[in-house]
């Protein structure tokens, strides 16, 4: 197993109180497979993301369980040698290039810092590797492009140096968190194929964070679903959007727009809850039609059906009287 969430609670000190943005989450990831982690906004997806590569301010949040990558503990890691894992084994693509490139460094700079800081390569070298890694992208006149700045390119070529920056020292595990929120449809579909060649090609690992379910179905190998801190159902991509277990996750598969579909998308009521005033119940139940007294009152168990995992008052029959 490449990757293993176990019981992970991230919750962050506010002025409000604690703010429970992961809050007791379970899942593996291995190598060579894709899994999707899919919410809404503040359903705490991005967070269980920046848990994993060790982006969070230490002295802000509380952190219990474990995430253990290749059998080591990430939550323990110290600073350096969290570094070290971000720039070998573990790499992130964020949402929006713009913001994590810098905008008065080169593109060709910027790749080959890269080589240079994590295989001590030389300069020359160094610029190799990166024209190398902008075509493997399939980005065309790499030279070119080596020596141009991010403002000079589209927003889907900014996205594709960002793919090669982070999979430039070959890493076991990509998190990809919402990479083509900010693109159109044709240059999304030209990177969610470029991922799923490069994972291949590389067998990575990918955590893939979207609120998209087309992106979901186009290129994840398992889903996770989360909602309000918590994963709510797991299965197989297939088994999920064939038999969708969670009413939560048939809210979201309903209110997706479907070729051919003429009637008003069904949408899901209410708001995601703060994640400062989370009880001990059921997150959802304030927003769902089929809620009962108990979904009010406790916390649902997972259950699991051969694989497919759901936790839900409605597939619990007998936990009301416990």
């Amino acid at each position: 197993m490449l990757l293993e969430f176990k019981d992970v609670k991230t919750y962050f000190k506010t002025e409000s109180g604690i703010a429970k943005s992961v809050d007791g989450i379970s899942f593996t990831i291995d190598s060579g497979e894709t899994v999707a982690i899919v919410g809404e906004s503040g359903s705490g997806k991005s967070v269980t993301a920046l848990s994993t590569i060790g982006l969070l301010d230490k002295d802000n949040i509380i952190q219990e369980g474990s995430i253990l990558f290749d059998g080591n503990n990430l939550l323990n890691l110290s600073k350096e040698e969290m570094r070290k894992k971000r720039g070998n084994d573990i790499s992130m693509i964020f949402q929006e290039p713009m913001t994590s490139l810098n905008p008065a460094l080169k593109i060709g700079y910027q790749i080959a810092e890269v080589f240079r800081n994590h295989f001590n390569l030389d300069k020359k070298t160094a610029k190799e590797k990166a024209i190398e890694m902008i075509k493997k992208v399939e980005i065309p006149e790499a030279e070119l492009i080596y020596k141009s700045y991010p403002h000079e390119l589209s927003g889907g070529m900014r996205q594709r140096v960002m793919i090669a920056m982070a999979l430039a020292s070959n890493p076991k595990l990509l998190i990809a968190d919402e990479p083509t929120t900010a693109l159109d449809v044709t240059i999304q579909a030209g990177v969610l194929d470029l991922i799923k060649d490069l994972k291949d090609e590389y067998n990575t690992g990918v955590m893939f964070i979207t609120h998209d379910l087309s992106v979901v179905a186009e290129i994840a190998d398992f889903v996770n679903v989360m909602y309000a801190g918590k994963i709510v159902e797991k299965a197989s991509v297939e088994e999920l959007f064939e038999n969708p277990l969670h009413p939560y996750t048939k809210g979201l598969l309903k209110s997706r727009p479907t070729i051919g579909k003429k009637d008003r998308l069904t949408e899901i009521k209410g708001q995601v809850p703060s994640p400062v005033e989370l009880k001990e119940n059921c997150h959802f139940c304030d927003r769902c039609e089929f809620a009962k007294d108990i979904c009010f009152k406790k916390v649902p168990k997972e259950i699991d059906y051969n694989g497919h995992k759901v936790s839900c008052f409605l597939y619990s029959e007998g936990e009301e009287n416990e």
